[in-house]
């Protein structure tokens, strides 16, 4: 970690722990370093989570802290772990303070999510600039708390700007990966070897995969071959890293062809790009995707976000008509299958459930914030 050069600009980035924290920062980061290629940025964020691999392999400066998050369950063990939590964050604070005086940035900028904690408590220490995005429609807590001390906010969802200063909060929507809002559909099927006349389903619990989805959809899919439903669809499943034994399926109805398994898809925006119908879990980042690319979704949450947030994602979703969602103590294959048989026989279902969901994307969502942020970079 150097020295910042005279007359440079710098930036402190804070965000980790899910991709519903990292890409969002990610995809601002984008704008701003095509416009300031000199822009010095480092990024702070969990040693041990997925940032810690991410952020490097993007060639960007990336600082480790000890860091983890609180547990809300009341046990006796979980006593013992929120101390050592307070703990690290107490030691997370006094090393970001050392780095915020070290290399003097223009503004940080934080996600929320615990990675977020230490440096925009230093921020605030120190009388830095201090930028959040809130991407989830009910504020994480360390964002609640930061918020008070920001000089701006900015909210994917207009019910989140209640939890903040008004004159401080702007709209904007969760900002979304430019790979994702550029991808061509025709490239993408032509390239993933979709036809036409084929309906693509596409499900996803995200890098590590969703329980729930693996252990129901096959049989969902399953039950739809039963039936007879006159259209052609083919799903393709990311399951999650190392979780290939976990999704059980019957060959003899779906074959390869129909139900194409896969543990990590790293061209997911290509996916997206040609997909009909998304399953996914409710994290603000795959929202946000599947919003700028207008597609009707059945959402399944997680169930243990923390304070419940995906829950509150999706039902805002289903109560806009964007989507259909299932909690997962209450899905099973056969009301997955229902939801996916409505979305698969009824296109209008699908269009307008498509459109309602564009409502909760801006394509140029990461734009509009990067040039609020010129004025801490002039």
């Amino acid at each position: 970690m150097s020295n910042p050069k005279e007359g440079s600009k710098r930036l402190l980035i804070a965000a980790g722990g899910t991709g519903g924290h990292i890409f969002p920062a990610l995809s601002v980061l984008e704008v701003l370093t095509q416009r300031h290629p000199d822009l010095k940025v480092t990024w702070l964020g969990s040693s041990h989570r997925m940032e810690s691999r991410l952020i490097p392999s993007r060639g960007i400066d990336f600082i480790g802290l000890r860091q983890t998050e609180i547990r809300r369950k009341i046990s006796f063990g979980n006593i013992f772990y929120n101390i050592r939590t307070l703990w690290f964050l107490a030691v997370s604070i006094f090393r970001s303070i050392g780095i915020v005086r070290k290399l003097k940035p223009d503004f940080v900028l934080t996600t929320g999510g615990f990675a977020a904690g230490a440096l925009g408590l230093a921020s605030w220490m120190t009388r830095t600039p201090l930028v959040i995005i809130e991407p989830n429609a009910y504020p994480g807590l360390t964002n609640r708390y930061l918020g008070k001390h920001a000089k701006i906010i900015f909210t994917a969802y207009e019910q989140a700007e209640k939890f903040f200063p008004a004159n401080r909060t702007v709209t904007t929507g969760a900002p979304a990966r430019r790979d994702v809002v550029k991808t061509d559909r025709k490239d993408a099927r032509n390239r993933l070897g979709i036809a036409d006349d084929m309906l693509l389903i596409l499900a996803t619990g995200g890098s590590q995969g969703a329980r729930g989805i693996n252990s129901v959809l096959p049989d969902s899919i399953k039950i739809l071959v039963g039936k007879g439903v006159p259209v052609d669809f083919k799903t393709i499943h990311q399951c999650g890293g190392g979780k290939l034994d976990n999704v059980k399926i019957d060959r003899h109805v779906l074959p390869g062809s129909s139900y194409e398994v896969i543990e990590f898809m790293g061209n997911l925006p290509e996916y997206l790009a040609a997909s009909d119908i998304v399953i996914s879990r409710a994290g603000a980042s795959t929202l946000s995707e599947i919003a700028c690319r207008g597609l009707p979704a059945i959402i399944i949450p997680y169930p243990e976000s923390s304070e419940n947030h995906q829950v509150i994602n999706a039902r805002q979703w289903e109560k806009s008509g964007a989507a259909f969602c299932l909690e997962e103590k209450k899905l099973e294959p056969l009301n997955l299958a229902d939801k996916i048989e409505l979305l698969v026989t009824d296109p209008e279902k699908r269009m307008s459930m498509g459109e309602n969901a564009r409502k909760f994307g801006d394509v140029n969502a990461q734009v509009k914030i990067a040039d609020q942020l010129e004025e801490f970079l002039k």
